[in-house]
């Protein structure tokens, strides 16, 4: 097993979205924070969390989460013509990537598949900092089983330094399903 880095164990600021999912997880957000024992304030674990921040592996964990789920979700874009709205193509009604199942991996459209997964990861995870991502196609890919790769690079934004990121979304063009791979605090 891998011994953490200083920087892993350090403890970062947390994204809002943390707490809710930790509070989900604990089964504790319906419990009062300020509680009061003896006559003294107690300060609960989820009370806590802003102040003492998480570990690198946890804000990680929830990023791969809610990249999954983003990158496996088909936008209203691809069901509803919305090329006069721009507030709503960036918005959460948006939310996810162009329908790919109908192309081949041959098709000259694919080509196009890095520039919409940079365009979703842009509008829809404010953690990840714009200036840092890359998304660019791997040079090889399986014709037989119709998957395409493309390297994904950024920092995810956090305090107090931001953490490097790298991870493969490997692509089924048949299916239109994503999966990624390598990202820290994934499954992949």
């Amino acid at each position: 097993m891998r011994k953490p880095t200083d920087l892993q164990s350090k403890k970062m600021h947390i994204p809002l979205m943390f707490a809710f999912r930790d509070g989900f997880e604990k089964r504790d957000s319906a419990k009062e924070i300020d509680q009061r024992e003896g006559g003294e304030r107690v300060i609960s674990k989820r009370g806590m969390l802003s102040r003492t921040g998480a570990k690198e592996p946890e804000l990680k964990r929830d990023l791969s989460i809610d990249l999954s789920a983003l990158v496996n979700t088909i936008n209203l874009a691809s069901v509803e013509d919305i090329e006069g709205l721009r507030r709503v193509r960036k918005s959460v009604l948006n939310f996810g990537l162009d329908d790919i199942g109908h192309l081949t991996s041959e098709e000259i459209a694919v080509e196009n598949i890095a520039a919409d997964l940079k365009t979703a990861l842009l509008n829809h995870e404010p953690r990840l900092d714009a200036d840092t991502l890359d998304v660019a196609r791997s040079v090889e890919h399986d014709e037989v089983n119709q998957r395409v790769e493309f390297k994904v690079s950024a920092e995810l934004e956090a305090k107090p330094v931001n953490l490097p990121l790298e991870f493969i979304a490997e692509i089924d063009v048949c299916s239109g399903k994503v999966q990624l791979s390598r990202l820290p605090g994934g499954k992949g």
